[in-house]
């Protein structure tokens, strides 16, 4: 049967249902196992909902959709923006196959605003600020708006009232899931896809306290996910017996130990200077500055030719610079527990550099960097630490409300009636499965192999 049914948990890992099974807490799940095929999943660097749902529907890594995460900056104006699906490089999973003829409904995946146009129906996901704008067709929007449709949860509840946030969670799932019934029964899709962004939410404030069994709050966590399996029973009982079923999530997750401010770090060390006390902008960075952070863990040289007032210039100074830097970070330890905190650093060039770029660089060509936007250092933690992009922090590490973070390697895959890769695999290669369930060419541009 050449149509696909996806549901989509944001964040969710691979152990944690693993072990929700063994403990007979999603037996719906446990029975969809039993007919599946079910392996854990890495995410991509950096495992970012934007940067890994990117990935997912262009089917190629970021150096090749250009998202390397929820903020950029423009290295002319050093002015910050947030990237959206009209920043992508590559042709969507959505696109491809809505130029191939097929019926396409995909709900709340994010970098799907500003929302293209489909072969169907297209509703946008985080980073889509008002439903009324983030539909296509953009009469949908008029339609979920007066149904109460909520494009994500308001997290700034749980600073107030974790009980008053919860249920809030509940709420959203429950309209989305509503929605995605809706309008599965207007037709019959071959694409039809929806993301769960709450488990995401849920763990962002909960992770801990399921983690530590807290007496209120584990039971909580637990009692979500017991409606989660709910719902996939829906779903198997739902969509025909030999319809190809995929669930996935874009990263794993883990409790966080502490955030880690890089800029403070450059700061400390004498690598980023500010022109006034509590710098708010990247225009506020000093001239003489050698190199800033954006969120998560990518460091960029200040480097002449490509950012505005660059103070480093390319060839031997710059190429210094990246590994002094590399080197001191990788000896970072927090003091508390007396732990090393990054993991890995990258070059940039290493992750996300292809073609002509390639060439040059094996060539020792260092101009390369003045002409690519990805990082020029791309610092992996050890599980439990948060690299923020904060301009300013008074402290090196903090601990904040949020109290569960994103892992690189934990995430997971489930098809029934498809076939999985043998071994280990990125969510960027889910693609080229779903184009061969849909008898669709996978090499189409972008796809992963």
């Amino acid at each position: 049967m050449n149509r696909i049914f996806i549901l989509a948990l944001d964040g969710t890992p691979y152990t944690l249902l693993k072990r929700l099974i063994a403990e007979n807490r999603m037996p719906n799940l446990k029975q969809l196992v039993g007919t599946a095929s079910f392996k854990q999943m890495d995410s991509v660097i950096p495992p970012v909902s934007s940067v890994a749902w990117a990935s997912f529907m262009t089917g190629s890594q970021p150096g090749k959709h250009g998202i390397y995460g929820f903020v950029e900056r423009d290295p002319v104006t050093l002015n910050w923006f947030v990237p959206l699906s009209n920043r992508l490089k590559v042709k969507t999973l959505q696109t491809n196959l809505s130029e191939s003829g097929k019926k396409v409904f995909i709900m709340n995946v994010p970098m799907t605003y500003p929302p293209s146009p489909v072969n169907g129906i297209s509703i946008c996901g985080f980073l889509g600020n008002e439903i009324t704008r983030g539909t296509y067709p953009a009469e949908i929007g008029t339609l979920l708006k007066a149904r109460g449709y909520i494009i994500d949860a308001n997290t700034e509840l749980a600073k107030s009232d974790l009980n008053v946030f919860y249920e809030h969670l509940i709420d959203v799932l429950e309209k989305r899931i509503e929605t995605m019934w809706h309008f599965w029964d207007q037709q019959n899709w071959d694409f039809f896809m929806t993301h769960i962004m709450e488990t995401d939410r849920l763990h962002h404030f909960f992770w801990e306290y399921m983690e530590w069994n807290h007496p209120v709050w584990a039971e909580k966590f637990y009692r979500f996910y017991e409606l989660i399996d709910r719902h996939i029973g829906h779903i198997i009982k739902r969509i025909p017996d030999k319809m190809p079923l995929m669930l996935l999530s874009d990263h794993g997750f883990t409790v966080l130990k502490k955030e880690v401010y890089l800029n403070r770090w450059l700061s400390d060390e004498g690598y980023l200077k500010f022109l006034r006390p509590y710098p708010e902008t990247l225009e506020d960075m000093h001239p003489d500055s050698k190199a800033y952070s954006l969120y998560p863990g990518r460091i960029y040289i200040n480097l002449k030719g490509r950012e505005k007032n660059g103070s480093v210039t390319t060839g031997l100074a710059y190429e210094q610079i990246r590994q002094e830097i590399r080197q001191k970070l990788l000896e970072l330890v927090e003091p508390e527990s007396e732990s090393k905190v990054i993991r890995d650093i990258f070059l940039g060039e290493d992750l996300y550099a292809f073609n002509d770029d390639r060439k040059a660089i094996i060539q020792n060509d260092s101009l390369h960097a003045i002409h690519n936007n990805f990082p020029d250092l791309v610092c992996i933690p050890y599980d439990g630490y948060d690299l923020k992009g904060n301009l300013w922090r008074d402290n090196l590490f903090e601990k904040t409300i949020f109290n569960g973070t994103h892992t690189l390697d934990d995430a997971f895959i489930l098809l029934r009636n498809g076939e999985l890769p043998p071994g280990r695999f990125s969510i960027a290669q889910s693609a080229s499965i779903i184009y061969r369930c849909l008898n669709v060419d996978n090499l189409v541009p972008g796809a992963e192999i």
